[in-house]
Order: C-alpha cells, then sequence, then structure tokens
C-alpha cells in the first residue's frame, strides 16, 4: 500500500485463494493469490485473462529479476522488491 506522504508498505494477510491463486490466476482481492504472488492488474502479463478483475503475477528481486511471463520485467516496488508486470 503506497500514499503520497508513505512509501510501500506490505502487510502478512491469509491465503484465501484455495485451489485458485497461482501465476496468472485471476484474482479480485487482496487475498486471492498464493504467497509470494500479487493481485494485480489483469494487463500486467499476456498470460492473464483481459477480462478478469485482477491476476496473480510474482513478486521479484529487482537486482536479480526472474519473471515467467513473455515481455514481463521486474518492476521496483522498493529497492528490495519488484512486481513482475509489462513494461
Amino acid at each position: 500500500v503506497a500514499t503520497d506522504e508513505a512509501p510501500p508498505t506490505f502487510l502478512c494477510i491469509p491465503d484465501a485463494s484455495g485451489e485458485q491463486g497461482q501465476v496468472f490466476d485471476p484474482c479480485s482481492s487482496l487475498d486471492g493469490c498464493d504467497p509470494g504472488l500479487a493481485c494485480a492488474e489483469p494487463d500486467a502479463a499476456v498470460e492473464c485473462d483481459a477480462m478478469a478483475d485482477g491476476c496473480c503475477v510474482p513478486y521479484c528481486d529487482p537486482d536479480a529479476p526472474a519473471c515467467p511471463g513473455a515481455g514481463q520485467q521486474c518492476l521496483p516496488i522498493t529497492q528490495e522488491v519488484g512486481r513482475c508486470a509489462l513494461p
């Protein structure tokens, strides 16, 4: 969560994804993805369903980026953490 006054912060929330919530699965809430994944906008990866509310994509290390989606890059959120998405 980021605001104009504060840098992004991370919260631990329970995984409520059940059998879903894997990489590129559709999601509609912050707890809709497996651990290590973020519920992002559906245009974060070509593998995502463009009609879904969101899509599960991995967090990544900006210093050692590795993203599974075609054309994805590790876009920094903080100096230590990024999120895989299309540029």
